[in-house]
């Protein structure tokens, strides 16, 4: 399973919401989160988030918690009386209303208005905020649509996890505007992994990162922190069965939002991947196109809630039974036609199949085995070609009337349907026949310029119009392999990407502690010496010793040592604030670099530290023991130049603790 958030669940399969060892992505977060600008509920939106994570919780706590946020009181009443809770007597109270509620949609719709409502825009151009929360809603209800058709994981879980998954981009945009402005536009066209990858590539962590950081400072579960962070990579392989269930559920509804937002170029093909996606979950075809129908409905009814942004979508019922028939004929190919015994039946659309050649080319098609598809005029080609997604498409290219007198009527152009269809990305895809009754050579060539793969004289004999199109079949499946290996290279890429992260995690961090190591710290503290000389900023730096460390190791062994190291770690992540990043820089020496903190805010620090770790009991059950520390203080000044000086003014103040009888707090004069 991928390092990260996925060992926030303990060996014995209780979540935990401790952030154990650290990431990369995870420092990212308490950057960001120092800068105040991180997409945050409302205070009583987290207090009713905490409150109904105690199974005892009463609805008149709620209530009243409620009721110190007015709007809040008023958009969960107004949802009580809406037409999704189906109940015929109004609500007049915040008690009622939470009463019908109950306390899981009560926890979800809190989080939904909370922080709908207060980041509907923001500074980041390229962002679109409306577009987000449309998105972000349509997979929340899905998800919770999922849950409740196939009882995997509990409803009220799945909405909030598939709302919130991409919360992370939010943030992105909130706290570095004009760079991810930028990161969206080159990962325009891109899928969500090339745009994952290239967070990654700017910020060190991406939103689906910070996504499940978010939940876990926000106190939801670390299962649904786990699901979010490695949904879109796929089925975590040594996740727990309740965190591989979300995580289908979330691969599915996140198909399910596309549809609900694609447009109808790209639905079929879109349909075609949610029913592969759904494969996994107890749900047949027909059964996902019902569920569909509802999460599009319950999308547009929250929206009118919310004041979110949704239109009307059509039912996918139809492409369902498409793809089933296809799926159906697939290990039986026709006679005549080259096909593999499991690969579908090739599928040819004909545009004016009522006027000569085309009832010729249907009858023809139809008995080499084909499915032939019929368009009657222009318009409904194209939308043929778009919903059933045919391998191959012949169409004239001049139209004849059925008396035989040449016609080409002005809403025909064959050419011009030709490039129409080829600047679209689906259109790309087929195999384009045009046929012409003695065409030109300038016809021809405007043809084959036009896009078309093959421009065929008629009247032609069948058997050679068939060997015409068993060529156009090893051309079309040569697209499917380069498909395939595309497909192939970016899951590679993908898992790469993943392993040169692990790789950078390792690098950086100190395996013992799990702290970061003596390389990062050094780095860390460059970066935040060049900030705080850029700005005026104050820095200071803590330079920490375990006293008689070696005595440890003497007495009782270098295992007792490690816990005391495990432990030290431990009561530092305890101690410092969120900005401060404490690391192992060899042995039983600690630094601690403090951002925007003076010498008496690092003396404070120090002397907590010290003053814990006094308190504290040490070692293991069988060998417990007294341990101190000595805490040496610097910070930057006339006497601190460049960030070596400030780690050796700190080193020299350290000494002077151990000097003066240990488990002191000395600071560099």
């Amino acid at each position: 399973m991928r390092e990260g958030v996925c060992e926030l669940v303990s060996c014995g399969g209780a979540p935990s919401a401790q952030r154990k060892g650290w990431r990369p992505y995870l420092a990212r977060f308490d950057e960001m989160k120092a800068t105040r600008q991180l997409p945050s509920p409302t205070g009583v939106a987290m207090e009713i988030v905490r409150l109904t994570q105690d199974e005892g919780v009463s609805c008149g706590s709620l209530a009243r918690v409620l009721m110190a946020d007015p709007v809040l009181s008023g958009k969960v009443i107004k949802f009580a009386n809406s037409a999704l809770m189906q109940t015929g007597r109004s609500v007049n109270s915040v008690q009622e209303a939470v009463l019908r509620l109950g306390v899981g949609t009560l926890r979800r719709i809190a989080l939904s208005f909370s922080l709908v409502s207060a980041y509907r825009q923001g500074r980041c151009e390229a962002f679109d905020y409306q577009a987000f929360w449309s998105r972000s809603l349509a997979q929340g209800v899905a998800a919770q649509e999922l849950a409740r058709q196939t009882r995997l994981v509990p409803p009220d879980e799945a909405f909030t996890t598939g709302l919130l998954a991409h919360i992370g981009q939010l943030a992105l945009a909130s706290v570095y505007p004009d760079k991810y402005a930028e990161v969206l536009r080159q990962a325009q066209g891109k899928p969500l992994e090339g745009l994952l990858l290239l967070e990654q590539e700017v910020f060190a962590a991406n939103h689906c990162e910070l996504s499940a950081a978010m939940f876990l400072d926000w106190g939801l579960p670390a299962e649904q922190a786990v699901a979010v962070e490695r949904y879109v990579f796929g089925e975590p392989e040594d996740a727990y069965e309740g965190t591989k269930r979300l995580v289908r559920l979330l691969r599915v509804a996140h198909l399910v939002a596309d549809l609900c937002l694609t447009d109808s170029q790209r639905r079929a093909a879109v349909a075609q991947q949610l029913l592969a996606r759904a494969e996994p979950l107890p749900l047949a075809p027909l059964q996902l196109a019902e569920l569909f129908d509802r999460s599009a409905a319950e999308w547009q009814s929250w929206g009118r809630i919310l004041d979110i942004r949704t239109h009307s979508v059509g039912s996918i019922r139809d492409l369902v039974q498409q793809q089933q028939a296809v799926s159906s004929v697939a290990t039986n190919p026709a006679e005549g036609v080259s096909s593999d015994a499991a690969g579908p039946k090739w599928r040819a659309l004909v545009v004016f199949a009522d006027l000569p050649p085309g009832p010729v080319l249907s009858e023809t098609l139809q008995q080499a085995g084909y499915e032939v598809l019929r368009a009657h005029d222009a318009e409904t080609g194209l939308a043929l070609v778009l919903e059933a997604l045919p391998q191959f498409i012949l169409a004239p290219l001049q139209v004849r009337s059925r008396a035989g007198a040449a016609a080409t009527p002005p809403a025909w152009d064959a050419l011009r349907w030709c490039r129409q269809l080829r600047e679209t990305q689906v259109g790309r895809q087929f195999y384009l026949l045009l046929l012409a009754e003695q065409a030109s050579e300038e016809q021809i060539v405007a043809g084959f310029e036009a896009g078309a793969d093959d421009v065929i004289s008629w009247p032609l004999a069948p058997r050679i119009l068939l060997a015409r199109l068993r060529a156009g079949q090893r051309v079309v499946e040569l697209q499917r392999e380069i498909e395939r290996e595309h497909e192939e290279l970016r899951r590679v890429t993908a898992e790469l990407a993943i392993v040169n992260r692990k790789l950078q995690d390792a690098a950086l961090t100190d395996p013992l502690t799990g702290l970061p190591n003596r390389r990062y710290a050094f780095e860390r503290l460059q970066q935040e010496w060049h900030e705080a000389t850029r700005h005026e900023l104050p820095l200071s730096c803590l330079m920490l010793d375990v006293d008689h460390f070696k005595r440890i190791n003497d007495t009782h062994g270098h295992d007792v040592g490690d816990v005391v190291l495990q432990q030290t770690a431990d009561l530092l992540r305890q101690a410092v604030r969120r900005s401060d990043v404490p690391c192992r820089i060899g042995g039983e020496e600690f630094l601690i670099v403090c951002p925007r903190t003076n010498l008496q805010g690092a003396a404070t620090l120090a002397e907590r530290i010290r003053h814990l770790a006094e308190q504290k009991v040490w070692g293991t059950d069988k060998t417990q023991m007294r341990v101190t520390l000595s805490v040496g203080v610097a910070t930057r000044s006339e006497k601190a130049r460049v960030p070596e000086d400030l780690i050796r003014l700190a080193d020299q103040a350290l000494y002077a603790a151990k000097q003066a009888g240990r488990n002191r707090v000395r600071c560099s004069s």
